[in-house]
């Protein structure tokens, strides 16, 4: 037996409810341990000074408004809670509040610093809306020269690959194959 089930065993060895070897072990334990006595005997005084006393009358509606006490006390906001002045700049404490600054601030600088410039001279920047090769002013002007490059797509008839063009093939099938909606 060791230190925590003798004192679990304590109260039921004081109310005689161990069985035999149980009891055998926790006086041998006890006897074994001069403070282990000396609690029980400490125990077995306070249960009698406890029985000594006299019997204290409490009235009729005592455990009722001892009911309604106990409700009210734990429904009663605690007085400990204190309402402070809130510390707060738009919901975030001061350090929260400087660091949104900084993020605010520099998001600002990078997206006026990627911001393209407009052209104060007025003039506009070309962009690209056609075909690479370069055409020829006026074709019609310069017969002599280099007919222009064209792309390679205009160059192919079909494109072999493509497979939206289904030529499908007509069979006559009516006087090898007999179908059963067909009645001959």
């Amino acid at each position: 037996m060791d230190r925590y089930q003798f004192e679990d065993a304590i109260s039921a060895y004081l109310d005689n409810e161990l069985n035999l070897s149980d009891r055998q072990a926790f006086e041998a334990y006890m006897d074994a341990n001069p403070d282990a006595k000396a609690l029980v005997n400490d125990i077995r005084a306070t249960m009698k000074s406890i029985k000594g006393m006299p019997k204290v009358k409490a009235s009729s509606a005592f455990m009722p408004n001892l009911y309604k006490r106990i409700e009210f006390e734990k429904n009663r906001p605690s007085k400990k809670i204190v309402e402070r002045p809130s510390k707060t700049l738009f919901g975030f404490t001061p350090l929260y509040a400087g660091v949104m600054t900084v993020l605010i601030a520099s998001f600002i600088t990078v997206g006026v610093n990627l911001w393209p410039e407009t052209n104060p001279t007025g003039q506009q920047i070309p962009a690209f809306t056609g075909n690479v090769t370069p055409t020829p002013a006026n074709p019609v002007a310069a017969p002599n020269s280099t007919p222009s490059p064209t792309l390679v797509a205009n160059e192919t008839v079909a494109d072999t690959a493509d497979t939206t063009i289904i030529k499908k093939k007509k069979f006559q099938l009516n006087d090898k194959v007999q179908f059963v909606k067909d009645q001959r």
